[in-house]
């Protein structure tokens, strides 16, 4: 495919890399410069408070009844955050060449071929924020309901509620939401990390957890894909600050480090909460159980407390909430700024994102509330959020002078080759789910090519 601009150019199918100069924005187009008003350590929360929330507090018993091990739990955790590692580090070599808000699709616009950017595209915008956010607005109901079972029925009602709350922050306050935002997840990080450790240390365990056992415990077989992408779900936020790059001060350090360490920080944090409840709960008590933090809190501190942590739990959810809220409509933004007619190629999307965005995500996810499952929203999520990142990985290698050995002989090729691995055994055991995956792509690829054939 040959693509013209406005002045006759003919230009490669695979865009240069955009200049600081094109990226900062132009007058002349008519754009104002976006304002950078992310810093490290927003960014770097900004990245926990989107891995922080519905994965962790509710996946591990679904886990557990995958591998049947308290050992292969610990394990698929433990290489989940490696492999988020990995990832944060390709994407932060990526990040120093194009440093443009829209995440993957711009990676893959840029890299590829403007097809596969739209295409992801609208991806992240459905499935990686709109569903994502459903998924986690019912498990905030969920808890909610733990702790204040008379206020919060009918469960889809309360989330539906709680999305609008956050939808109207954002909406509203515009960059201002940022600072609230980040107060969120730092409150909901320190939550959590006390409970793990506190736990750790009350913890009297019935089964010791020996992570090195895990391999003769639990047999191989499509069961660990499923369980990876499970996990990968609940690390799927790693690489959040690359979907707002343009509104970071030096977006080549800020939002490298930020995915980095939110990475570290994040894996740490998981391992510990997974020690603290495998150690603390027999197996059988929380095998295929999804609220299994309240029942941690529950083991430990009594049911009183139980109420309270859910009540907690179920307000710091607003973060992972926020978190969403705040960059999925951004994606969108960037996304429609290459259909409309009246920009170039190489246009910056604008630098405030229109509310009408914000709220039809919130739309979106409302309309899943009412009409999906819990398990099958975060399969199709798992497998859908882990094929865009290999191909971004992938991408990589198309700006090979630039990229440190490290990232293009050992972190990449274990990016592309576990996560490809993993999205095969998932298709294996859970193809009904997978399917429904790759119809949504195959609905979003006619959107785009309907956009030409009908224009």
């Amino acid at each position: 495919m040959r693509i013209v601009d406005p002045g006759g150019t003919v230009k490669s199918p695979i865009h240069p890399m955009p200049s600081q100069d094109t990226i900062a924005g132009s007058c002349s187009n008519g754009i104002a410069p976006i304002k950078h008003h992310l810093s490290t350590l927003s960014a770097t929360f900004l990245v926990v408070a989107s891995m922080l929330g519905t994965g962790i507090l509710t996946t591990t018993g679904i886990i557990l009844s995958l591998l049947k091990t308290p050992e292969a739990v610990v394990l698929v955790w433990v290489m989940g955050g490696i492999l988020a590692c990995f990832g944060a580090y390709c994407y932060g070599v990526i990040v120093k060449v194009l440093p443009r808000n829209g995440g993957e699709a711009i990676i893959l616009r840029e890299f590829f071929s403007p097809v596969l950017g739209e295409i992801a595209g609208w991806t992240s915008f459905v499935v990686g924020f709109a569903a994502s956010n459903a998924a986690t607005s019912l498990a905030l109901s969920a808890y909610l309901d733990a702790a204040l079972p008379q206020f919060a029925q009918p469960p889809a009602l309360v989330a539906c509620c709680a999305l609008v709350l956050v939808t109207a922050l954002h909406s509203v306050v515009g960059p201002s939401g940022i600072r609230i935002q980040t107060l969120l997840a730092i409150i909901k990080f320190s939550l959590f990390a006390g409970l793990g450790f506190y736990g750790l240390m009350l913890a009297s365990p019935p089964t010791p957890v020996d992570v090195g056992s895990a391999s003769r415990m639990a047999s191989f077989g499509p069961e660990w894909g499923v369980a990876m992408m499970l996990v990968m779900f609940a690390y799927s936020g790693w690489n959040a600050a690359i979907y707002v790059a343009e509104e970071a001060a030096n977006p080549g350090r800020t939002v490298r480090n930020a995915m980095i360490i939110g990475s570290i920080i994040t894996l740490l944090l998981y391992v510990t909460l997974n020690l603290a409840l495998l150690n603390s709960l027999p197996t059988h008590e929380i095998d295929g159980v999804i609220p299994v933090m309240a029942i941690l809190v529950k083991s430990l501190f009594g049911i009183q407390a139980s109420a309270w942590f859910s009540g907690i739990v179920a307000f710091a959810l607003l973060s992972s909430l926020g978190a969403s809220a705040f960059i999925g409509p951004r994606v969108l933004a960037t996304v429609l700024s290459w259909m409309s007619p009246q920009r170039n190629l190489s246009s910056s999307p604008p630098a405030q994102v229109s509310p009408q965005l914000c709220w039809l995500q919130a739309g979106l996810s409302i309309l899943m509330v009412i009409t999906g499952t819990f398990e099958q929203i975060l399969t199709i999520m798992g497998f859908l959020l882990g094929v865009f990142p290999v191909l971004c990985v992938l991408g990589m290698y198309r700006i090979r002078e630039k990229t440190p050995a490290v990232a293009r002989y050992l972190f990449g090729p274990l990016f592309v080759g576990v996560m490809s691995a993993i999205l095969i055994l998932g298709a294996v055991q859970r193809p009904a789910e997978v399917s429904i995956a790759l119809l949504l792509v195959f609905a979003f690829s006619l959107l785009r090519f309907g956009k030409y054939r009908f224009a």
